[in-house]
């Protein structure tokens, strides 16, 4: 006969999270000591984080802009790859006046000092009439930039700030581009941000004040949440050596972050009061270790759920979309990391103090939580008493929300009206008002002979093709091979280019290669580079002038390249991308869900209210950007369109969201299934004992989303709208109405999972059993006496006051 075990040797070992939790909460100091050295290096690493930003690169590698790219730098040998225009303009002064070309003249020899620049064109030089204004007091200087997108933009700034120096009265001096454009955004962005989170963060800690009743409770998921912000901010530094990140991931690291953060922070600490409400003589260790078991294990799969959605972004072949994807999947990580180590010793160290400093008036709530008769019990109850008239009644405002989204456009915006104060926005928009719009950004069209220097039959085809492109009317003009051969020889064959390339005294360097075996046709539209009209022109370049120019017999190889070109590739990827990153995160998403709550009927109903949340947040979009209901109130002018990538990063960050609340409240429901197999009680106790804290993280999410609407950036404005109203949407009309409808309906369907598929499935449980310091029979007896609605066999990873 064995010997009887002892109790300690009985007992099964703790979960791994409680592990971690006692761990953390017995060497509180020393996790703390080594997260302020790691604050530290991060601080020191943010610079380098904010200084490597870039405007939204939209190259994408194989296609044909990219190849025009690569091959203005190989071929040419002024390497140059982008065109852009410095404007002077005088409100008084004739481009004829002396001083007006001293300053312009000025102008030009700083330019042609500063790397980077490899070619400038002189107004005042014989033929370079069109480059002055009608109204005679505006001239261009036309300006060719080498290297690539980082390197333009790392230039543009200085280029301006040297031509400041040129500027003299009132002769105002502009640079204005592609590049310049998106350096001046990477500005305006910084300082909106800054904007965002000065008005964001108090009204974040005032729910959290209304949430938890106490100062300490409250400002610690804050204090937290910027703590897991700069540290992410260090790790993208760190990683900027190695690579370059788009300014907009700043934008959505800091929204991401900030959300996270606190959300994560919030549910822990939430969890943390109420084990320290009922601990019954347990240490604060292992209090600690109860909250990291259960709360802290469902942050854990909710954090891992966004990865996984976020990571979806990387099937679409796009520097914009895999630096997004980078960005914010170091962001999570850093998140996840606090809240496992940082959080759990910080929740040690201040122990019962976390409960000091009540806000007057709410002591009382937090002494004496009630969720058994609150008034999220008394919703909870009707719902559940008239499923099908407040569930459907729901579900139809949602389906009228979500309507817009099949008129949904998508587009470009180059970024002039956020930074139309600043010079690259002014002098845009100067061009566009007296040259032609396209003037500062024209299409690039590279024409090369893969057997060598252009023979009569390739230059024939340019001239051709040059021909068919001005005669567009879509077209204001265009410099070519053909056109200067003409001006210098009076001819347009190998001779005349033979005697050209050795006549040339550079002033070809930027049309055509030393070796005569490539040229550059620089196209510019009557319009805007990211209009309809630009978008048609390249398509028409692509598919109709090139191939009636560029016959088999010609021997050449035609590629359009330029900003337009850039976003029509960018926007074909989406597209080719689009189906395989969404199949890949409903795929993921309901393998995972299909985990955690071990019911086909719970994943399918989840990725189904996910896509009802995110359809409303599109359709409201739609109505309010691209249709304009929304321009006085947001101060904004709808282009007509929303950015082109807007959609599938949003619906990847917004399904990554959705899963935080699906788990904490469907968890809380099964816990209680478990318990009692009664499906109404269960979907009664889980939205009851999640809705205030469910609220509360949303209503902190809606907060720091929509404080970045305030913002220049269209895009971020766009984007804070999206996040908060699908938030607001999710936490309202889904969680409390809808779902609890859904699963009164459904009865005990909603549990049901094949036996061979719950013996195959591995058990991913997001509830524990109970508390591992817990006597047998004597602690858990005693709460459950003395508070029926804390007795449970399973506590929830979700649950709250």
């Amino acid at each position: 006969m064995n010997p009887q075990k002892a109790p300690d040797e009985a007992r099964p070992a703790p979960p791994l999270l409680h592990r971690l939790g006692v761990w953390s909460a017995t060497h509180a100091w020393r996790v703390v000591a080594v997260w302020l050295v790691v604050l530290v290096g991060a601080g020191l690493l943010v610079p380098r984080f904010t200084d490597s930003l870039t405007g939204s690169s939209l190259s994408i590698t194989g296609s044909e802009s990219a190849r025009a790219e690569k091959l203005m730098k190989e071929r040419f040998d002024s390497a140059i790859t982008e065109d852009v225009v410095v404007v002077f303009d005088s409100a008084t002064r004739s481009v004829k006046d002396p001083a007006f070309r001293e300053a312009v003249e000025r102008g030009i020899s700083e330019l042609r000092d500063q790397d980077g620049v490899a070619s400038v064109e002189d107004p005042y030089a014989p033929d370079g009439e069109a480059q002055f204004s009608d109204d005679g007091r505006t001239a261009l200087v036309l300006a060719g930039l080498t290297g690539d997108e980082r390197d333009r933009q790392e230039v543009a700034p200085k280029l301006q700030e040297a031509l400041d120096g040129t500027a003299r009265g009132d002769i105002e001096v502009m640079l204005t581009g592609s590049s310049a454009l998106n350096a001046a955004v990477v500005e305006q962005e910084d300082k909106d941000l800054a904007r965002a989170e000065s008005i964001g963060l108090p009204i974040a800690l005032i729910v959290l004040l209304i949430a938890f009743g106490t100062l300490v409770a409250a400002g610690l998921p804050l204090i937290l949440g910027v703590f897991a912000l700069m540290t992410s901010f260090g790790a993208l530094g760190a990683l900027s050596y190695l690579t370059t990140f788009d300014t907009f991931v700043q934008a959505v690291v800091t929204m991401l972050g900030l959300a996270l953060g606190i959300d994560y922070c919030l549910f822990m600490v939430t969890r943390q009061r109420e084990e320290l409400g009922s601990r019954r003589g347990r240490s604060i260790p292992e209090v600690v270790g109860a909250t990291m078991a259960t709360a802290g294990k469902a942050v854990l799969f909710s954090g891992f759920t966004v990865l996984v959605s976020v990571a979806g972004l990387l099937l679409v072949r796009a520097p914009v979309f895999r630096s997004m994807a980078l960005g914010v999947m170091v962001a999570v990580a850093v998140m996840l990391a606090v809240a496992m180590t940082l959080l759990p010793a910080v929740l040690a160290l201040l122990g019962t103090r976390i409960n000091r400093f009540a806000v007057p008036g709410l002591r009382r709530a937090v002494q004496h939580p009630d969720p058994e008769h609150s008034v999220w019990a008394r919703w909870t109850r009707l719902v559940l008493r008239r499923p099908v008239l407040v569930g459907g009644a729901a579900t139809l405002v949602l389906l009228l929300a979500a309507a817009p989204v099949f008129g949904l456009k998508l587009g470009f915006d180059v970024g002039a009206s956020a930074v139309a104060d600043a010079p690259a926005g002014a002098g845009y928009n100067l061009v566009a008002k007296k040259f032609a719009p396209g003037t500062a950004t024209p299409v690039q069209v590279v024409v090369t002979s893969p057997d060598g220097r252009l023979d009569n039959a390739g230059l024939k085809s340019i001239d051709r093709l040059s021909t068919l492109v001005k005669d567009n009317k879509q077209v204001d003009g265009v410099l070519s091979l053909t056109d200067a051969l003409k001006e210098q020889t009076g001819a347009t064959d190998q001779e005349a280019l033979r005697t050209a390339l050795a006549d040339d005294k550079g002033e070809l360097d930027r049309i055509v290669s030393s070796s005569g075996d490539a040229t550059i046709l620089t196209v510019f539209s009557k319009s805007a580079p990211d209009s309809d009209a630009t978008i048609d022109l390249v398509h028409w370049i692509r598919d109709t002038a090139a191939p009636r120019a560029a016959g088999p017999e010609s021997g050449i190889v035609v590629d359009t390249g330029g900003l337009t070109a850039q976003t029509i590739d960018v926007g074909a990827e989406i597209n080719r991308g689009t189906p395989w990153v969404l199949t890949a995160i409903l795929g993921m998403s309901f393998l995972l869900l299909l985990l955690a709550f071990r019911s086909l009927v719970l994943a399918l109903s989840a990725i189904v209210m996910n896509l009802l949340s995110v359809g409303a947040a599109f359709g409201l979009l739609t109505w309010v950007f691209q249709d304009g209901a929304g321009e006085a109130l947001l101060d904004f002018t709808s282009r007509g369109f929303i950015q082109a990538y807007l959609p599938i990063l949003t619906f990847v960050v917004l399904f990554g969201l959705s899963m935080d609340y699906e788990v904490f409240l469907i968890s809380r429901m099964k816990e209680e299934w478990d318990r009692t197999k009664d499906n109404t009680r269960a979907v009664t106790v889980g939205v009851v004992h999640t809705a205030k804290v469910i609220t509360a993280a949303a209503a902190i999410m809606v907060v720091v989303f929509a404080s970045f609407m305030i913002t220049s950036v269209v895009e971020v404005k766009q984007m804070g709208f999206a996040l908060a109203v699908a938030v607001l949407v999710d936490a309202t009309l889904i969680r409390v109405v809808v779902v609890p409808a859904v699963m009164r309906l459904l009865g005990t369907a909603n549990w049901w999972l094949p036996a061979w598929l719950d013996r195959a499935l591995p058990r991913v449980q997001l509830t524990e059993g109970p508390s591992p310091a817990a006597d047998d029979g004597t602690e858990d007896s005693d709460a459950g006496r003395d508070d029926p609605a804390t007795a449970r066999s399973t506590t929830s990873a979700s649950s709250s006051d």
